[in-house]
């Protein structure tokens, strides 16, 4: 790509500005490093001083391209929130989801949660004298394998995803993605994007591996998910359009809720008509030396099928929580009470929305799919996301 602009230089120096203030703020970094290692190199900077930067870059934001533009607008408003918490600042809750994340999430009924329950109650084994969260824990630990049989049955999810992304999209020639087991994280599964097509996925092992989850977490972690989409996106807004902007991934932005948009709903995308069970039945779980009953692969669909609200579960706590209706031990019970968590699943979700990283983050996985999913044609609109700039406001509306 060509040398940057002033607005990109001075909006990349922004991004690093705050990096130092809170680790972790960039997801990924993968601009000049003569850029970067100047920031870093350069004593912190006061909040004040990085809200006159935001002021500066809103007032200069390039209009040749009027989409990007729009785009640059609620990113910067995402940007001025964060500066404005780091010098102290709080917002109600809700209001500072919407801030970073241009969405606005209420609360599930709690009724469907419970219809998702009745639903699980009459496809899962009966287990004398346990009760529904017990039989669901009972079902998917027949599924749970060792760290090193992981890691061989994710290589072949790899395979798999990553041959279905290369006929659905173009992928470069010299992308790859490097799988690495870890531990003591607040989440499960984790994309690092080190620019160049190039990933590193990390899998926690605090919780067991289950194989039944191991394809769509690749999928969402890799192919066509969060490694494509980066790789992607760094060749048409970065390289060729020279969008600087696309070199900071910020994690807290509204480009996240797409992101994860994107990464939920990826294995439907390479596997049309709910095909993963197939697949997962008929090639990974063998693989794994797990028995296949016959019929298996239906009875997966329709148990994923039936706990699907249960996505909104870790939103209703998080927003529960941040808003003082229930403490952290409260959230924990509502995790393993709605969401029929165990209570080490129920601690590692609260954890991870309880985190200051991730806090107002819960909402972008359900709220992204569900935008993704109510368009008219959400293939079409994932191939879309992969290369386009696009908030969830704008999505919201197709």
């Amino acid at each position: 790509m060509s040398q940057l602009d002033t607005f990109g230089a001075d909006y990349l120096r922004l991004t690093l500005e705050i990096d130092k203030h809170i680790d972790g703020y960039l997801d990924a970094y993968y601009g000049p490093a003569a850029l970067r290692d100047e920031v870093r190199a350069a004593p912190l900077r006061s909040p004040a001083d990085l809200l006159a930067d935001v002021d500066r870059l809103e007032a200069n934001i390039p209009t040749d391209d009027p989409a990007r533009a729009v785009y640059l607008a609620a990113t910067l408003r995402a940007i001025e929130c964060t500066v404005r918490m780091v010098a102290g600042e709080t917002f109600d809750y809700l209001e500072e989801v919407h801030r970073l994340y241009d969405i606005r999430p209420q609360l599930a009924p709690e009724s469907r949660l419970l219809a998702a329950h009745d639903a699980l109650d009459s496809l899962l084994p009966e287990l004398p004298g346990q009760n529904l969260a017990a039989r669901l824990a009972a079902w998917r630990k027949q599924f749970e394998i060792d760290a090193a049989r992981g890691l061989e049955l994710l290589e072949l999810a790899r395979e798999e995803t990553r041959r279905r992304t290369a006929a659905f999209v173009e992928l470069p020639h010299d992308e790859s993605v490097e799988i690495r087991l870890t531990s003591g994280q607040p989440w499960s599964a984790y994309n690092w994007y080190l620019g160049h097509g190039r990933s590193l996925i990390e899998f926690n092992t605090d919780l067991p591996l289950n194989a039944l989850a191991l394809l769509g977490t690749f999928a969402h972690e890799g192919y066509p998910g969060h490694h494509t989409e980066g790789t992607l996106k760094e060749i048409e807004l970065y390289r060729r359009r020279g969008y600087a902007e696309q070199a900071a991934m910020l994690l807290h932005s509204p480009a996240a809720v797409i992101s994860e948009g994107i990464a939920t709903t990826a294995v439907e995308v390479i596997f049309p008509d709910d095909s993963a069970y197939d697949w997962t039945a008929e090639v990974l779980l063998p693989a794994a030396g797990l028995p296949v009953a016959p019929g298996l692969a239906d009875r997966l669909r329709r148990i994923d099928q039936a706990a699907a609200s249960l996505r909104y579960v870790n939103g209703n706590a998080a927003i529960l929580y941040h808003t003082g209706l229930i403490t952290k031990a409260g959230a924990i019970d509502y995790m393993q009470t709605y969401g029929l968590a165990t209570p080490e699943r129920a601690a590692k979700s609260v954890s991870f929305f309880t985190h200051p990283l991730f806090r107002a983050y819960t909402f972008t996985y359900s709220v992204g799919y569900d935008l993704i999913a109510a368009t008219a044609d959400p293939t079409a609109t994932f191939r879309r996301l992969l290369t386009e700039q696009v908030l969830p406001s704008e999505l919201a509306l197709t």
